[in-house]
């Protein structure tokens, strides 16, 4: 299991940077509802969060993308009664094979267009899967469904177009389920006009064939229920190298923008000894607001509430302590070799930002590009 450490010494300028989620304290002073564990109170009721807005009727019918291919292994519930689901097509897998490409999908006629919670069901021999939305090529028209066209697994490809919404992004190697579910009144909004491809990444670590099968269910809310509209957020390392039989930190420091973090997810894979997240403020002065130690196939989601104040920070240092077993050097990428990776969504939209570092030691770039909305 990662442990999950949230707070080391806040100086006073932090001191309510840092939160993690409890129960609701009712402000009229009453009793605060207790509710068994997966519940929230909500309203006077203990609810799933990932279905705390869901009607008591479908409101979308035909809401689920696939494209015929049966599944065999994954029970799912009914989909969301507000929302959609995206289904992939299964793929077989060699024993030890490996496969990096990319999955797309049209986004179905919805009544309701934010997204406040998203869950993905997945057989082992997923690793890692970015679900983006992006606008359709005025010139090339939509992907090949499901496939892509070659280059469009990047997110970024078409930045031009417009910034893509990042609608799900799971943990390294996560088994059965896992959730991303925002605090009540806090979602994303999704353009429908736009399409879904997803980089996605299947990996068979054992020595039998494996049927992979993913599935992803995202769940809307009416538009008057949105309080704080959020945004992604994603700091990278590329070209980084972990010497043979050695334990090496890579790590680096990029600007923020202000604004307030509400989730944090490290992507790294298994060489990973501990992942960490500092606030730095003018003064230079560091706040830790994020450790997880170790590998492991749970959820490496983390939801902030109170969120990450941002506002008194003026950058954020994020760093991964990998221990490397091999006899040969560990670079940036997939198989053996690692990646060092910090995703979330923050807000207000204005706040959101990127960072990258092409090469390790290199200073870090940072752009708002919340400023581009």
């Amino acid at each position: 299991m990662r442990a999950r450490v949230v707070l080391l010494l806040v100086p006073a300028w932090a001191a309510s940077a840092i939160g993690c989620a409890g129960s609701e304290t009712p402000a009229d002073g009453t009793e605060a509802l207790s509710c068994p564990a997966g519940l929230e109170a909500f309203r006077g009721a203990c609810v799933e969060g990932r279905r705390r807005y869901e009607p008591a009727a479908p409101l979308d019918a035909d809401n689920v993308v696939d494209y015929g291919a049966k599944l065999t292994q994954l029970a799912l519930p009914e989909p969301p009664k507000s929302g959609f689901r995206l289904v992939a097509p299964p793929r077989v897998m060699a024993p030890g094979e490996e496969w990096d490409g990319c999955v797309s999908w049209p986004i179905p006629d919805i009544a309701r267009t934010v997204v406040y919670s998203a869950r993905l069901y997945s057989t082992p021999g997923l690793h890692h899967s970015n679900v983006v939305a992006k606008p359709l090529d005025p010139m090339k028209g939509p992907q090949p469904y499901p496939e892509c066209r070659p280059g469009e697994s990047d997110a970024f490809a078409s930045i031009g177009e417009g910034i893509p919404d990042v609608l799900f992004a799971n943990s390294t190697q996560v088994l059965g389920t896992e959730d991303l579910v925002f605090d009540a009144g806090m979602g994303y909004r999704l353009d429908t006009t736009r399409e879904v491809t997803t980089s996605i990444h299947y990996l068979n670590t054992t020595a039998a064939p494996q049927v992979v099968e993913v599935v992803y269910d995202l769940f809307t809310m009416p538009e008057e229920e949105l309080v704080t509209e959020v945004a992604p957020f994603v700091l990278s390392i590329f070209d980084f190298t972990v010497p043979p039989k050695a334990k090496a930190r890579v790590e680096t420091t990029c600007p923020v923008f202000g604004g307030q973090v509400v989730t944090m997810m490290p992507h790294t894979h298994d060489l990973i000894e501990t992942f960490s997240v500092d606030l730095l403020g003018e003064g230079g002065e560091s706040t830790r607001v994020m450790t997880q130690e170790g590998y492991d196939t749970d959820s490496d989601i983390e939801r902030f509430t109170p969120p990450v104040d941002l506002e008194g920070a003026t950058d954020m240092h994020f760093a991964c302590d990998f221990a490397n077993p091999y006899d040969d050097a560990v670079h940036y990428g997939i198989g053996k070799d690692e990646m060092c990776i910090l995703f979330g969504y923050v807000y207000p939209v204005r706040s959101q930002f990127v960072g990258y570092v092409d090469h390790e030691g290199d200073p870090c770039v940072g752009v708002q590009i919340g400023l581009l909305h």
